[in-house]
């Protein structure tokens, strides 16, 4: 992955956000992490990526945000189900959203979600990892990308 490659994601997030609730994302600037590094929030979705990239993207968000984003769509059951079920919808159309991008030779998977902290590493072996953090409202996520091709 690029600069350029890093863009479509940063477009994806910020344009996602607004799109939600009319208030855009800040997307600060991403960064190298290290494979022993574990960067996760509460709820995280993750998306396989095959084809000509390897890999997989995630999005990770702490609970609060989920809780209030579920709150913004008027959904009133906070519930961790429906918390995963946002963060696998983010994470999803952010992937979708760089495939059309990239192209055919972006293959993605469902989103696999999780709460808590996994028991195995999400990075790509082999691959350079990027992490971008995005500010929504008082919140801090992150969207990593470590995809080697």
């Amino acid at each position: 992955m690029n600069e350029q490659h890093l863009k479509i994601f940063v477009e994806s997030a910020t344009h996602y956000f607004n799109h939600l609730s009319g208030e855009p994302a800040t997307v600060q600037v991403p960064y190298l992490i290290e494979h022993n590094e574990s960067l996760i929030y509460d709820y995280t979705g993750v998306i396989g990526i095959a084809g000509l990239y390897q890999g997989n993207i995630y999005f990770t968000a702490p609970e609060g945000m989920m809780r209030y984003l579920l709150a913004t769509q008027g959904e009133t059951k906070l519930t961790p189900e429906n918390c995963l079920d946002v963060v696998g919808e983010i994470a999803n159309i952010l992937a979708g959203n760089a495939r059309r991008e990239l192209g055919n030779e972006l293959l993605i998977s469902v989103p696999f979600k999780m709460a808590g902290k996994p028991s195995m590493m999400l990075l790509a072996k082999n691959s350079r990892s990027y992490a971008i953090p995005i500010q929504w409202r008082i919140y801090m996520a992150a969207l990593v990308v470590s995809v080697k091709g």
